[in-house]
């Protein structure tokens, strides 16, 4: 019986020790996961630094080159409308210019109209072409 207990015991020892390494075992196979966890998570937490960085210079480099095209663009149409403003400007007074011109030829045709109709008159009333040659 002394021989059994001694077995029995032994056995016992060597489950504890069984257990101790398992658990030994699994603690350092724990602390190698989480190790390896912690350091897979700062290196995507860098990624993801590195990546919002790059996202916000792109962004900025972005908004600079719109608000540059946008800027060259609006320069662009003030230019295009002051050369339209111009022209029509210069339209407009070349049309004042023919319209006053036009209207200068019908006035003195309208005159000389109106001469030759009171010289008429004067004949059809009179018989002679005695009127004074009035003119204005």
């Amino acid at each position: 019986m002394t021989a059994l207990m001694e077995r029995l015991r032994q056995e016992h020892q060597a489950r504890i020790r069984e257990t101790h390494a398992r658990a030994r075992e699994t603690h350092e196979f724990l602390s190698a996961t989480t190790a390896h966890r912690q350091a897979q998570a700062r290196q995507q937490a860098q990624h993801l630094h590195e990546f919002h960085q790059q996202l916000r210079q792109t962004n900025q480099d972005f908004l600079a080159q719109t608000a540059e095209e946008r800027i060259a663009q609006s320069e662009e149409q003030a230019e295009r409308l002051h050369q339209f403003h111009q022209e029509l400007g210069q339209t407009v007074e070349d049309f004042l210019a023919d319209l006053a011109k036009e209207r200068t030829t019908n006035a003195e045709e309208q005159k000389q109209q109106l001469h030759e109709f009171r010289h008429n008159l004067f004949v059809s009333i009179f018989g002679t072409s005695l009127m004074p040659n009035k003119r204005g």
